[in-house]
């Protein structure tokens, strides 16, 4: 009988913790932000925004004050900026880590062989900017943008992206 008494009590109290456990699970919103390689600002990014949302305290975990819904948050390593827009228009993330000319592009079909067009995409913030340099030598007399043309330029970078800027600098500027 004592045997029986203590299975049956050890049921109910595992029932009871799963059931409360299943509550808190169930209700609690989930969410994903697509970041960049794990050596990367945007991994960062991600993960020190994953460990605000875990610190923000809900009612449904006994607080007095705090947010009538439980939130969760990953923030995976991924391929960077137009993987995580792509991921976004699939509905496999909820949030993605995106430099602003990606965004630009996917938003506007303007780089349909780079990033897929998706009008609906939305910035929440800016992270940091993103400036580039020019420099000349002191005897080289380039002193303003124009002095650029007919110009060598050698490009000291591991991002296309830049490559893509002057593109778009040149053309703009003639």
């Amino acid at each position: 009988m004592k045997k029986i008494l203590s299975t049956l009590s050890s049921a109910l109290v595992l029932f009871a913790a799963l059931f409360s456990f299943n509550t808190v699970a169930k209700s609690a919103e989930y969410f994903s932000i697509g970041t960049g390689g794990p050596t990367g600002v945007y991994f960062q990014v991600g993960n020190a925004i994953c460990k605000m949302v875990a610190k923000i305290q809900s009612k449904e975990h006994g607080r007095k004050k705090g947010t009538d819904k439980a939130y969760r948050c990953s923030a995976p390593s991924t391929g960077g900026s137009t993987y995580n827009i792509g991921q976004i228009m699939e509905g496999e993330l909820q949030f993605g880590v995106a430099q602003s000319d990606w965004q630009y592009h996917a938003y506007n079909g303007t780089k349909p062989d780079k990033v897929k067009p998706y009008n609906k995409l939305r910035a929440v913030f800016s992270a940091h900017p993103e400036p580039f340099q020019i420099i000349a030598g002191k005897g080289s007399g380039i002193n303003s943008w124009s002095d650029l043309k007919g110009k060598k330029l050698i490009l000291v970078t591991q991002v296309l992206d830049k490559e893509e800027l002057l593109k778009f600098l040149w053309k703009i500027t003639g």
